[in-house]
């Protein structure tokens, strides 16, 4: 499913022109920050039209790949802990075996690969929609699904690799990410999202973010829309890592004044060293890497460097948008997350929107 929000977000970073359509989102929030505070907060319209209820700073969403930042700096806090090392061979960490099956065995691939997606897996869209489902929570485990698709003995596995060696060829893969956080769960032997709980939301004092409606105060979750203005039945997604992250306005603004004080080297999160790789930039000469999208045109550890010159990540899901990035020289970030998918309709909106907040 989200590849097809991959291209509207992809559109949207390009057009440059007006549109005849003035869509208008059903419900939305905005916040700028800088390194010390929360500047500015803003809502609008509603989280549920049907009991026009309006969408509030406590109002709870889901923020798609956004939450994919989580993993970078998940890794980051495993590797502080001794549990992994971003350059050794997968399968050191894993219960079965990942080998691409077009490459030879002395390919490997490494949680590097997979955070800067040149690991060689990929998305394979029927793959990918399966593991959504109208539930309150995934019915199936990290595990199983990964096995299913990507164990070197599944009859399926050819379809989650590209031919390409790992290090080669960027190709944005939202399993490969979910692989990512599954090793972070089974080195630290805890559940990827207790596991992301106890080292971040808990220390930042984001007491109204969870991966599931479980983990949330579900009264306060908005009612999701599709782009004809439909709301949208409840879903969960078994990699659920990859962007199913559930937050609101003020507690996604403390998440990213801390990645700011890290850029900077002031967060305790974690040490100044870990900070810096996960920024570093992973695309130099002398790690030429093909099919690099011009408008991210290099990326830290699931840390996307932009055109503009900001860094962060965007989002889109069924009945969700996100954007969150900062600019590292005036250290002043915008968030924009709003209840309805991202389409042609309401594309114009919300760069209208973005840009006026970017100002």
């Amino acid at each position: 499913m989200k590849s097809y929000f991959t291209f509207i977000l992809i559109t949207f970073l390009s057009v440059q022109s007006c549109t005849s359509q003035d869509g208008k989102f059903t419900g939305y929030a905005t916040a700028v920050v800088n390194e010390d505070e929360v500047l500015e907060i803003e809502t609008f319209g509603l989280a549920d039209k049907e009991k026009k209820k309006n969408y509030s700073k406590n109002t709870i969403q889901p923020i798609g790949s956004v939450s994919k930042t989580v993993i970078g700096v998940s890794l980051m806090i495993a590797k502080e802990k001794g549990l992994i090392d971003l350059d050794k061979d997968i399968n050191e960490y894993l219960d079965f075996k990942i080998v691409n099956p077009h490459i030879n065995d002395s390919n490997i691939i490494t949680l590097r690969h997979l955070a800067t997606h040149t690991s060689g897996i990929m998305d394979n869209e029927k793959i990918y929609e399966s593991a959504y489902a109208y539930e309150l929570s995934p019915k199936t485990s990290l595990r199983a699904y990964l096995y299913e698709h990507l164990s070197h003995n599944r009859k399926s596995v050819k379809k989650s690799f590209s031919k390409k060696k790992s290090g080669v060829q960027y190709e944005y893969s939202n399993i490969g990410a979910t692989l990512a956080a599954y090793i972070i769960e089974k080195v630290s032997k805890k559940p990827f999202n207790e596991f992301t709980e106890e080292n971040i939301f808990t220390p930042l004092k984001m007491n109204n973010t969870g991966w599931f409606y479980k983990n949330i105060n579900s009264t306060q979750h908005s009612i999701l829309y599709d782009e004809n203005d439909q709301a949208i039945q409840p879903y969960s997604c078994v990699t659920y890592p990859d962007g199913s992250l559930k937050t609101n306005i003020q507690d996604l603004s403390l998440y990213l004044i801390e990645l700011i004080k890290g850029y900077n080297g002031n967060s305790t999160l974690l040490t100044k060293k870990s900070w810096s790789e996960l920024y570093a930039k992973n695309f130099n000469e002398k790690n030429e890497v093909q099919n690099i999208n011009p408008r991210e045109p290099n990326t830290g550890l699931f840390m996307a460097y932009f055109k503009s010159g900001k860094i962060g990540h965007t989002g889109s899901d069924l009945g969700a948008s996100a954007f969150m990035m900062f600019n590292p020289k005036t250290n002043v970030g915008q968030i924009l997350m709003a209840n309805e998918d991202l389409s042609p309709d309401n594309l114009e909106r919300f760069k209208k929107i973005w840009n006026k907040l970017s100002r």
